[in-house]
């Protein structure tokens, strides 16, 4: 520790607070630090209060997802000889399964899946062009790439091959000549939310393939509620198409009858020949008569029967109890009772049908891995598939997934993004590492336990082959990390090297952050010109603030406070060295960030309760733009400290505050820890952390920074 620890508390807007507490039945902690992460709208506390599936976008809201399930469900019925394109990372890995998983449910018989194998590039190539046309395959459906194979896709299309594009990458100024493309990030596509990963996309795909099997499929209807206000009888409609929203009227009108232009629109809205779906149609009826006249007969179709037998506690329940009731509700500003029978009306559809719930959600499982595993942000749905999936892979895994997660000592845990980050991507990553991406998938898509056993260990031994490269490639580097820190002054590591695997530079660059303490850079070149890295450090720097000095040299970068990333090309290398040199022998001390660390609150010894172990399950899944809970307290007693090894970068002790003493850990306390003795006061930054030790789960701090109070 440097210098003493510098943490800022963003500032909280105490009426939004309020808002938000009394809005969502939340506690004053919990609304706070909600509000301090950027909550405002209903929608951004929607998708940190909600699990349930029935939240997420619709894929049809995707223009060319129509052209794409029409092509699809025509090659599974005549046979044709379908391929999935996907790539060697755990995105492109997963995504290539739930496809795979996908396709075959629905029938596809010639199906099949490739994956760049050995030291191929990424991405559509005139080699795999080539096989392709030699394999005469009649459609290739990419995965987590092909928006950016212009002259590839021109010439599969040139000659009969048609092309689905399901990628997350931003597209350039041309866009491919693919039958359909389903890429969030391509502007004007339609689809709401842009930061899917390649095998969430995947997924939506094979939701709105399932949802195409289904009489839902090309339905519309109007949702109906009217109710008696003042004098008047106020209508809501909600015109609905494909489970999507596509019109909505409310109007008042006078209470018996008369002619009015509100009545007019009514009609109007009403009058286009759709099923008009209520709930308790005989109690709709008087309201619709007591608004048009007793002349008017308006069919009405009732959900009730539907609603009890999938929710039999909404027996006996009229629409203003389920209103009072309803979570859904509470995320719009319209009438509550309208909210709620929408609510209702999609979840009786799609809990009707379980290829687009039950069967659909074991999915989750692998758009789960593969979310994290890429980076995504966790906001908006990523937070639903990311919650879904770790959900599952907790309490009832597929037979894929349970070998692997009792070899990492992790079946029975409440898995977080952090296991999935340590444990299980890392293996998956492995294969594609060591240019065997194939073996991952064949895990990933075997529902035969004894099979999937074998695929395991098959997987452990290449991410043990994976470590000894990364030690062997550590020790190539180790005299040059060792002459940069002395070169800067023991602010930081800063190596490049031709003989650094281009898949190693993030584990080689952790490695180096942790043996010298300081921030770290590994740049490796690669085949084509250019150059990629990686960046770590520990919370008291920012990589990506660090890597933002020089963004102008940079094709692409991007991550958060302790690790990031960039590619660009090679020319600039040399220059891009000697700024990265200027900039930190400018940093001052060991080149600790000048920003303090932000912090969620401030907490006085009352606050320090299980309550905060419950207030990060809410803020759970963490990742990208979404960091850990993070808290302060001021005045702590060490109670208990084990002592460390001269050899050892942690500190296990136990910390006094208020009325209770809780265990804590400093992973990275480096020299500090020899600072700390039992007894001491001092001030502390923490993340609520659970110990899962041989079946059991223990509250912990996960220590982030320390000091002793002076």
């Amino acid at each position: 520790m440097g210098m003493r620890m510098d943490i800022k508390v963003n500032v909280s807007d105490p009426g939004k607070v309020r808002s938000l507490k009394e809005r969502f039945s939340l506690d004053l902690l919990s609304a706070t630090i909600l509000e301090r992460r950027g909550v405002e709208s209903a929608e951004d506390a929607l998708y940190y209060l909600e699990s349930d599936m029935i939240y997420q976008h619709s894929p049809l809201e995707c223009d060319d997802v129509f052209t794409a399930i029409d092509r699809i469900n025509a090659a599974i019925e005549e046979g044709e000889k379908i391929l999935i394109f996907g790539d060697r990372d755990v995105d492109g890995i997963t995504g290539s399964a739930i496809l795979y998983r996908g396709l075959k449910k629905l029938g596809a018989s010639e199906l099949s899946v490739r994956l760049p194998e050995g030291d191929e590039p990424y991405g559509l190539t005139s080699d795999i062009v080539r096989e392709i046309l030699e394999k005469e395959y009649t459609l290739v459906i990419t995965v987590d790439n092909g928006i950016s194979a212009i002259n590839e896709i021109k010439e599969l299309e040139k000659s009969g091959v048609d092309v689905i594009v399901l990628d997350h990458h931003i597209p350039g100024d041309e866009l491919p000549g693919a039958v359909a493309l389903f890429d969030p990030k391509i502007p004007g596509c339609g689809y709401p939310f842009d930061s899917l990963a390649g095998c969430a996309v995947a997924a939506k795909m094979i939701w709105a393939l399932n949802f195409s099997q289904t009489p839902l499929f090309g339905s519309e209807c109007i949702i109906l509620h009217a109710e008696p206000r003042n004098g008047s009888i106020r209508i809501n409609a909600v015109r609905i198409e494909n489970l999507i929203e596509i019109d909505r009227i409310t109007e008042e009108v006078a209470d018996g009858g008369g002619a009015s232009q509100a009545k007019d629109r009514l009609m109007d809205f009403l009058a286009v020949n759709l099923p008009i779906i209520v709930l308790d149609a005989d109690t709709e009826k008087k309201m619709l008569r007591r608004a048009f006249g007793n002349n008017v007969d308006i069919n009405l179709e009732d959900m009730r029967s539907k609603l009890e037998a999938l929710m039999p506690r909404a027996k006996g329940h009229s629409i203003f109890d389920l209103a009072m009731q309803s979570r859904a509700a509470r995320y719009h500003d319209g009438d509550k009772e309208i909210e709620t029978l929408v609510s209702l009306f999609r979840s009786i559809s799609i809990y009707s049908y379980p290829s687009l719930s039950r069967e659909y959600d074991e999915l989750m499982e692998f758009a789960a891995i593969g979310t994290i595993a890429d980076l995504m942000p966790m906001k908006n749905e990523n937070r639903l598939i990311v919650r879904k999936g770790l959900k599952m892979l907790s309490e009832k895994p597929l037979s894929c997934f349970r070998s692997l997660l009792g070899r990492q000592n992790l079946a029975g845990k409440r898995l977080n993004s952090r296991d999935v980050s340590f444990y299980i991507a890392p293996v998956i990553n492995a294969a594609g590492r060591m240019g065997h991406p194939s073996d991952a998938l064949a895990l990933l898509i075997s529902d035969d336990p004894l099979e999937a056993d074998g695929f395991t260990d098959n997987l452990l031994e290449m991410n043990k082959m994976r470590q000894m490269s990364e030690e062997n490639a550590l020790s190539l580097i180790k005299g040059k990390a060792a002459e940069s820190f002395e070169r800067l002054e023991g602010k930081a590591v800063i190596v490049s090297d031709e003989a650094v695997p281009r898949g190693l530079t993030g584990a080689l660059a952790s490695k180096l952050s942790k043996e010298y303490s300081v921030l770290s850079v590994v740049i490796a070149a690669m085949e084509d010109g250019r150059v990629s890295a990686s960046v770590r450090c520990s919370d008291k720097y920012n990589a990506k603030t660090f890597l933002s000095a020089f963004s102008d040299l940079f094709d692409d970068y991007g991550g958060h406070r302790c690790a990031a990333g960039f590619s660009m090309r090679s020319e600039n290398l040399d220059t891009l060295l000697q700024m990265m040199e200027n900039y930190v022998a400018a940093m001052d001390e060991k080149g600790e960030s000048d920003e303090p660390m932000t912090v969620d609150a401030d907490i006085p010894p009352e606050y320090m309760t299980v309550g905060l172990w419950k207030l990060s399950e809410l803020l759970e899944p963490f990742g990208q733009e979404n960091e850990e809970l993070r808290i302060s307290i001021k005045d702590a007693v060490i109670s208990d400290l084990i002592a460390p090894r001269s050899d050892q970068k942690f500190l296990r002790f136990s910390l006094r505050y208020g009325k209770y003493s809780w265990p804590a850990v400093w992973w990275n306390a480096g020299d500090d820890k020899e600072k700390f003795r039992k007894g001491m006061h001092v001030n502390a930054v923490f993340t609520p952390d659970i110990n899962f030790w041989k079946g059991t789960e223990k509250e912990q701090l996960l220590i982030k920074d320390m000091e002793v109070v002076q």
